[in-house]
């Protein structure tokens, strides 16, 4: 099985779904693939560090049809017909780390994070801190379709403390050939820096999540197409962007 195909395993693993014999087998390509290790801790992080996370808890009915709608309302909202800023590509930048991840990720930690908070919400004691404690934002943006794509995508900022996530949800993605993946770039006057890479699935939905260092800063968010997932800088077309 290849680093993509575990990737779309990290849910289940962190989850506790997969079989026994599925669980030694991913647990082994942890220790070969560090990348994969380091998506399982910074997911388990995002996620595992809340309250009450080991609770089973389940929502009021009809809290996790808003939730989600809410994630993806962004992706159906109008783009504003405008040109977008030309983007420039330049300098060299130190390579980070790839992610991988499928967006039944982001939807899942949505719903956890919607689960904390109705406990929380219910505690009779210590309520006030424990929301101080889990203090979270989210906001979205759409990304802006260069010529002749159709693929369209959301860029989510969520802040939890002085912890910073990028979250990226594309759907309609064109499957690409051989080695060929989508790159995540973030940018500050045009200078790139790896944001994560991915690849389109059966149904054309892909994405990834990011760990913004703290104190950083970026004006841009672009995705682009790259003959493989090494690229240190851009060497393919945008096909999708917009301002952060």
């Amino acid at each position: 099985m290849s680093e993509r195909d575990y990737s779309a395993q990290v849910l289940d693993y962190i989850n506790g779904d997969l079989s026994a014999d599925e669980r030694v087998a991913f647990e082994a390509a942890m220790e070969r693939l560090p990348e994969l290790m380091a998506e399982v801790q910074e997911l388990e992080a995002l996620m595992g560090d809340l309250p009450y996370l080991s609770e089973s808890v389940t929502p009021p009915e009809g809290m996790k049809d808003r939730v989600l709608g809410n994630v993806f309302a962004q992706e159906q909202e109008t783009v504003a017909d405008e040109t977008p800023d030309v983007v420039e590509i330049a300098n060299v930048v130190p390579k980070r780390k790839r992610r991988w991840v499928i967006p039944s990720l982001v939807a899942a930690l949505i719903i956890s994070l919607a689960g904390n908070f109705y406990v929380i919400a219910t505690r009779d004691q210590n309520t006030k801190q424990a929301t101080e404690d889990t203090d979270i934002t989210k906001t979205s943006k759409p990304l802006q379709a260069s010529d002749n794509v159709t693929a369209s995508a959301t860029a989510s900022l969520i802040q939890k403390g002085s912890q910073n996530t990028l979250v990226i949800q594309a759907q309609d993605l064109s499957r690409l050939n051989g080695a060929e993946c989508y790159q995540v770039w973030l940018l500050l006057d045009g200078k790139p820096t790896r944001a994560g890479t991915f690849v389109a699935n059966n149904d054309g939905h892909g994405g990834v999540i990011h760990s913004i260092p703290e104190n950083a800063k970026y004006d841009t968010v672009a995705i682009t197409i790259e003959p493989d997932n090494d690229s240190e800088t851009p060497k393919g077309p945008i096909i999708l962007s917009t301002s952060l």
